[in-house]
């Protein structure tokens, strides 16, 4: 990390120590022409100007961006309602409390008997795939900050801290290694971004794998100039790698397939520079997730290679729909037949279009800097046959964002991956998408600008904090069903337009309106039960997995019978559109677009949550 240092009214990074870069140039340009250094080569002594020493604003930016993020995130999350996932994970953190329960009342003897740890620490089989940190981090949450909360939002605040830890590390990494203006884009990219943000707002396992993937890189890259004696401790970084990619490992699998692209960026920037972060790897990292799953700990190899075996021959498949374009991927639409997998330009199409354009842009800008910067630096080896080669600072760390962007969403376009909901499974990559955003303002920056009017910059960061406020403030609560003015918004993208016969509905939505139950909040539920007569017999389609949940917390009256379809007298559809346009369930999308209802909710324009009547005679009856 290059320290900073005052030279007339100009703030200039000098990056000191190995694989850091020899600025070249007046700088006045915003160009600068370095030369790097690999394993075979030292740089110079440390220059003996003394660092300006950062003022107590300075210090203190990066707590007071995470506390913000909190509080700004504890507010955001009043207005979501239970999600179609969250009813598992708090049912694991429920099983979890009894087991510790039992520890301490009748010690280790009955806590880890086969049955009894079988049956608390409820991951890895089959009927529960999820590994134990969502809930982990869900019961630290619940705890601590959600005793003073009500579920489901009490067992949120693991998330919502991680999340805001995530942003303070964010915004230091990009201040230390850009500018401070940099930092404040990385910032508002993350929370300008309304799928982003609002999916971190959950008790949700994809945040956790992407924070823990930008909290271990950011380990790795601290670890990568820790070979420097003036650092101090040379094994701390490494082992806070290990850690942090140790338990982010059991978040999910997803999270393991950063695992090749670190190795690939190590030995590409230099593998000497990066054999103690390896060593932690592979003895830190499996030791940390071994502490997260107890059932393994009598046979670690045993239950990993289980695990593996069970995600590889899955029975019951991927068979997850996907509403892309007007149809539905992924679903066995008919019996027997083999489910179409969603089309690999979903990955670039569907990102383009659900993150906000300012976004895209500073991200193109910094991916193509760096790709030209690479090229320029592989013809001028070619044509200099060994000597130095000019190269733009800061190569290594841009590289190691982009790989960390690039590697799920690319493992998504492969034929047969699953999609899930379209863009949840490679979401974690847009974390990254605010590292690479921050680098192509600051692209800008050094281009256009300069140090020479430090207002403007201050300026531009501004207006895009506001932007992405007032982005993320318009759309809420529906975030997840964020669309950019490319296709007209969410209101545009979500519109019933003729689109043919290729599924029973003709007149349909091209995208996906909502996917997770969670625009189905307080607020809608209670003016729904509004409608509803005394002992009515209720049923959801789509399946709601947390309705007796809601009925225990007392969000649904006592009076209310949860029934299934063929007994309810009323049924709640969601905006489901993979589910509602599926033949198997037609009519029940046509009766969803353009039917009339006893009550319906919709967020901004949009219609996302109807009431109607079944197997009784009414304006909006409705016989599944």
């Amino acid at each position: 990390m290059g320290d900073r240092r005052w030279h007339g009214n100009q703030l200039l990074r000098r990056p000191v120590g190995p694989g850091s870069h020899r600025p070249h140039g007046d700088g006045r340009s915003g160009v600068l022409l370095v030369t790097p250094v690999g394993d075979a080569a030292e740089t110079g002594p440390p220059s003996q100007d003394t660092p300006r020493q950062p003022n107590r604003l300075q210090q203190f930016a990066p707590l007071g961006v995470t506390l913000a993020c909190l509080v700004a995130s504890a507010w955001s999350v009043r207005d979501l309602g239970l999600t179609t996932d969250e009813p598992r994970y708090i049912d694991n953190s429920q099983r979890i409390h009894a087991w510790f329960g039992d520890l301490f009342a009748h010690g280790p003897g009955a806590a880890f008997a086969e049955d009894r740890l079988a049956e608390g620490w409820y991951y890895a089989r089959q009927e529960s795939k999820n590994l134990p940190l969502v809930s982990l981090i869900g019961s630290l949450g619940h705890f601590t900050l959600g005793l003073f909360d009500s579920p489901p939002h009490s067992y949120r605040w693991g998330n919502l801290v991680v999340l805001a830890v995530t942003c303070g590390v964010v915004f230091s990494w990009v201040r230390d290694e850009l500018s401070s203006t940099a930092a404040v884009i990385a910032v508002a990219a993350l929370i300008g971004m309304p799928r982003l943000w609002a999916h971190a707002l959950l008790m949700s396992i994809d945040p956790l794998v992407a924070s823990f993937q930008v909290l271990a890189c950011w380990a790795l890259w601290k670890s990568r100039q820790g070979d420097r004696p003036q650092s101090g401790s040379a094994w701390r970084w490494p082992v806070a790698f290990g850690l942090l990619a140790g338990v982010g490992a059991m978040a999910k699998p997803t999270f393991w397939l950063i695992v090749p692209a670190w190795v690939a960026w190590g030995v590409l920037t230099g593998p000497r520079r990066h054999w103690r972060a390896a060593a932690c790897l592979v003895t830190v990292a499996p030791l940390a997730a071994l502490i997260l799953m107890p059932p393994w700990w009598s046979n670690p190899i045993g239950g990993f290679l289980g695990y593996i075996d069970l995600l590889l021959n899955d029975p019951v498949g991927w068979k997850i729909d996907v509403y892309y374009l007007g149809h539905v991927f992924q679903a066995e639409l008919v019996p027997g037949a083999r489910p179409v997998p969603v089309p690999w330009h979903s990955v670039p199409l569907l990102s383009s279009i659900t993150t906000p354009p300012w976004v895209v842009v500073l991200v193109l800008v910094e991916v193509t800097g760096w790709s030209l910067s690479l090229l320029a630096i592989g013809l001028a080896r070619r044509a200099g046959r060994g000597r130095a080669t000019p190269a733009r600072p800061g190569m290594a760390l841009e590289g190691l964002w982009l790989i960390a962007a690039a590697v799920l969403p690319l493992v998504v376009m492969l034929p047969g991956t699953p999609a899930h909901d379209g863009t949840r499974l490679y979401r974690p990559a847009f974390y990254f998408a605010a590292f690479l955003a921050a680098g192509g303002f600051e692209r800008l920056r050094l281009r256009w600008i300069g140090d020479h009017r430090p207002k403007i910059p201050w300026i531009a960061a501004g207006v895009l904090v506001f932007v992405a406020i007032g982005t993320n403030a318009t759309i809420h609560p529906a975030g997840l069903s964020y669309y950019n003015s490319l296709v007209g918004g969410f209101t545009e993208a979500t519109r019933p337009v003729p689109l043919g016969h290729s599924l029973p509905e003709p007149r349909r939505p091209l995208h996906e309106v909502s996917y997770w139950w969670e625009l189905f909040n307080r607020e809608a539920l209670d003016q729904m039960q509004e409608h509803l007569p005394q002992g009515a017999r209720l049923t959801f389609f789509p399946e709601h997995y947390g309705k007796q949940m809601l009925k225990s917390w007392g969000h649904l009256r006592d009076d209310i019978q949860l029934v299934g379809t063929n007994e309810a007298d009323y049924m709640v559809m969601y905006a489901r559109m993979g589910r509602l346009m599926d033949p198997r369930a037609h009519p029940s999308g046509s009766r969803f677009l353009h039917g009339a209802a006893e009550w319906e909710w919709s967020v901004h324009g949009v219609r996302t949550i109807v009431l109607v009547r079944v197997n009784l005679p009414g304006p909006s009856s409705h016989t599944p």
